[in-house]
């Protein structure tokens, strides 16, 4: 693709091969029943017998190959990941199932047809249920639950699910029911297809039942007019070719037509995973039949979305979505069109806010990159939602058939995970993938799912490093940090796992953890050391746990009752950067901690926009200096003076003033000349275990015990503990 093709995209109308498709149909059909009347000329002897035998095979095959490949369809819609890790009767409707079954369920509701969708997998001799569409809580007229369980055994011995689900020689085939069956609900038939996973195993069968009123109506009709056939031979063939053609019309186009809404978004009107997937499927089968040279998938995700939905709502999102889809229509030179050519680009819509990007006409590797800044180029300015402006950018992942060709999946994948590497490094960006990636991000997976399983486990322990009073050198409060210590990959850095558990959403419990355990050691060591122990902890709080608002104020409270310790005894600390991700409700909650008597105190000074109207207008008690703000204190006083600076504003405002990160015996002396009035780091101890912190701070300090003073002035006399890995 040169630079003046990626600079003149245009897109072909969503629905231009509609019209097409059904014309294209009809023709078809009427060449059909053309040759089923010339047939019957040559036939009209067999008499009504072989008219009623025709037209009955005929409807029954017609509507067999509808609920085959409206089964087949369907069968697309399941992920192979959910479904295989669905197998305990406790997991129906939960978030897991939900995701797994809801696909299905948008398909029953869009063709109203559908009676059941449901999912089974062969356990030894018995045939159990996974998913079923069916409402939950939904009941029939005899009071019984309609939506079955899942691992619920399936009782009825149907050859067309047998035939599905095939056996340990066979991966099963498609097929249907071969006669109707009536239940409570009315009259259904059945089709099946093979459930298989991306490497072609199979895992299973799904069902669809569909209402077969209209086709067992259909066949009265025709078996009426098949006895017409005593009436004269002309008259016989005419009906037959009418009824014919409308039967045969009428099924090719129900079939098409769910065929081509079950491969769209419905939302934004683009083609959807599905045909995304069998699109890109086709591309790597020409690549590696050397038919076609080159082509790169693009992975978007838009890096405010979710922002937008929790601020304005979800009609404003789904507004976005479709402003978003327009905008890439109008950028690329696309086909969205089913019927268009299987060599041209597409555009899809993935899930969520998440789109895909099929180049199929680059020259050159590199052109996936010039088109993904166009793309970015064309998203970038302000979109106009329901009466505000709102930006969001995108991150885009590009990985190219130079990288990868083995199949569809991998290669989305291998763009997914490049796009992860784009909001890492900023957002509104493009990455390129790479091997490298790869390993992080099994490495990610792997901390990501062992983190999950750790909470609340030994595994996972806090330490505590000392706060110490400046004036009076006495140990006045602790900061809890939390370690892990991984049965099989050994240490992992809070540098490492906490970033990972802030983008899964998993900080929340873990800080409830360290919330609790933070104030239960508190607790223990005022009982065990009285006026020994610090007098208040310090736990710091994420940006996942601020957003919880009043669910956190409750969670604080209920801590310290159940601790035993008093408002006072806790202090929460958070950053100005995520104070400054949502100001006005951060604002509330603090306000809220401080009435109920928690100390708050802002971590990490100096890193953010260290801005003076936030320790003006935020109800702070302390102020933690970070350590980056105190590089070149002794050596620099251009430094000096704008700690000294800092710490007179802190002061001034009736706060408190912290140094973190002291490592030096000079900076101790300047910061207390500068009235400085607290400090932490390394000089005073590395974090410890519990039931070492008394021992260590004492043998740091050279002290007998932990309240007397531990320094003055003019004697500085401390010695460093431990490593800083530790």
């Amino acid at each position: 693709m040169d630079k003046s093709t990626a600079s003149n995209f245009k897109t072909a109308p969503a629905d231009a091969g509609v019209p097409r498709a059904r014309l294209q149909l009809r023709r078809r059909v009427r060449r059909e029943a053309i040759g089923i009347a010339a047939a019957g000329l040559l036939v009209v002897g067999a008499g009504t017998l072989g008219l009623w035998v025709r037209a009955t095979q005929t409807l029954h095959d017609n509507f067999s190959r509808y609920l085959i490949e409206l089964a087949q369809v369907a069968s697309q819609f399941v992920d192979p990941h959910l479904h295989s890790a669905l197998r305990r009767p406790e997991q129906i409707n939960d978030p897991e199932y939900k995701r797994a079954v809801e696909p299905l369920r948008r398909i029953r509701a869009a063709v109203t047809d559908v009676h059941y969708i449901y999912t089974v997998v062969a356990d030894g001799d018995d045939v159990r249920f996974v998913l079923d569409a069916a409402d939950p809580g939904r009941r029939g007229p005899n009071g019984i639950e309609d939506q079955s369980g899942v691992w619920e055994i399936y009782k009825e011995r149907d050859p067309a699910m047998l035939e599905a689900l095939g056996d340990s020689q066979h991966v099963g085939r498609a097929a249907a029911t071969e006669r109707p069956f009536s239940d409570q609900w009315g009259t259904f038939m059945t089709g099946w297809a093979p459930l298989v996973d991306g490497s072609g195993r199979q895992i299973g069968a799904l069902g669809v039942d569909v209402d077969a009123s209209v086709y067992l109506a259909r066949m009265a009709a025709a078996q009426r007019q098949a006895l017409l056939g005593l009436a004269p031979a002309g008259f016989l063939l005419v009906i037959l070719g009418i009824v014919f053609y409308r039967i045969r019309l009428h099924g090719l186009a129900d079939a098409h037509a769910l065929s081509y809404a079950a491969r769209r978004d419905k939302l934004t009107g683009l083609p959807n995973r599905a045909l995304f997937m069998q699109r890109l499927q086709i591309a790597v089968a020409r690549v590696q039949a050397a038919e076609q040279a080159l082509f790169a998938v693009l992975f978007l995700d838009f890096d405010r979305f979710k922002l937008v939905n929790d601020t304005l709502g979800h009609k404003a999102g789904d507004e976005l979505l479709r402003q978003i889809s327009h905008r890439l229509q109008t950028t690329l030179r696309a086909d969205d069109t089913l019927s268009s050519s299987e060599r041209g680009n597409l555009v899809a819509r993935f899930g969520g806010d998440e789109f895909l990007v099929l180049l199929n006409d680059l020259s050159h590797a590199a052109d996936a990159s010039r088109v993904a800044e166009r793309i970015l180029s064309a998203l970038a300015p302000a979109y106009h939602i329901l009466g505000a402006e709102v930006h969001s950018s995108a991150s885009i992942g590009i990985v190219t058939s130079e990288q990868c060709r083995e199949s569809a999946e991998e290669i989305v994948r291998n763009a997914d995970v490049a796009m992860y590497e784009a909001k890492r490094s900023g957002l509104a960006c493009s990455i390129v993938f790479n091997d490298a990636m790869r390993t992080r991000l099994t490495r990610q997976v792997e901390i990501e799912s062992s983190l999950r399983r750790a909470i609340g486990t030994e595994q996972l322990s806090l330490v505590f490093q000392p706060i110490v009073e400046l004036e009076s050198g006495r140990v006045v409060s602790a900061e809890a940090l939390v370690r892990w210590e991984h049965p099989s990959l050994g240490p992992i850095s809070p540098s490492e796992f906490i970033p990972v558990a802030e983008e899964t959403e998993l900080i929340v419990p873990l800080g409830e953890w360290v919330l609790n355990e933070a104030c239960k050691t508190l607790a223990q060591w005022r009982s065990t050391r009285g006026v020994q122990a610090p007098k208040h902890i310090s736990v710091n709080i994420s940006r996942a746990e601020l957003a919880l608002g009043k669910r956190l104020l409750s969670r604080v409270r209920s801590t310290l009752a159940q601790s035993g310790l008093g408002p006072e005894c806790l202090q929460l600390e958070v950053t100005e950067r995520e104070v400054m991700r949502n100001p006005e409700t951060s604002l509330a909650l603090l306000h809220g901690l401080q009435e109920l008597g928690v100390g708050l105190a802002m971590d990490d000074f100096g890193t953010g926009t260290s801005s003076l109207a936030i320790l003006r207008d935020y109800p702070f008690n302390t102020i933690k200096i970070d350590h980056s703000f105190l590089k070149g204190l002794t050596v620099n006083r251009d430094v000096l003076a704008v700690i000294h600076a800092t710490i007179s504003l802190i002061e001034n405002l009736g706060l408190t003033s912290l140094a973190e990160g002291v490592e030096e015996n000079a900076k101790v002396a300047i910061l207390q000349s500068l009235g400085c009035r607290y400090a932490q780091g390394y000089l005073f101890s590395a974090p410890v275990p519990a039931e070492r912190f008394f021992d260590t701070v004492l043998a740091a300090t050279g002290t007998q015990e932990l309240g007397e003073p531990q320094f003055s002035a003019t004697d500085l006399g401390f010695r460093r503990q431990g490593q800083r890995g530790s």
